[in-house]
């Protein structure tokens, strides 16, 4: 995971404040979460083609980053998919970070 998404992660949810080691776990899980829906959203987003070439790039061996290079390059919306998962993962935990 990127280190802008990491602070934007602690600072969405409210994880500056927490002891560094428990703030990386934290981010972590909410970044996974983050990740998945992402994912999905894309993944409804994708024609078969694509959903194709998808297919291929998860069948290798592929890291995170690479992964979402794949989907922002074919992906119509991808950075609004993310501040929408971003917001809507941020509302259904609300008070339980803060």
């Amino acid at each position: 995971m990127d280190e802008n998404l990491k602070k934007k992660i602690a600072d969405d949810f409210g994880l500056s404040k927490m002891d560094p080691l428990e703030q990386e776990r934290m981010i972590e899980k909410i970044g996974n979460l983050l990740f998945e829906a992402v994912i999905e959203r894309s993944v409804d987003e994708m024609d078969e083609g694509i959903m194709k070439e998808f297919e291929a790039l998860l069948s290798e061996e592929n890291d995170y980053q690479n992964i979402i290079s794949f989907l922002k390059s074919k992906t119509q919306g991808f950075d609004g998919i993310v501040s929408d998962e971003m917001v809507r993962l941020k509302r259904a935990t609300s008070g339980i970070f803060a």
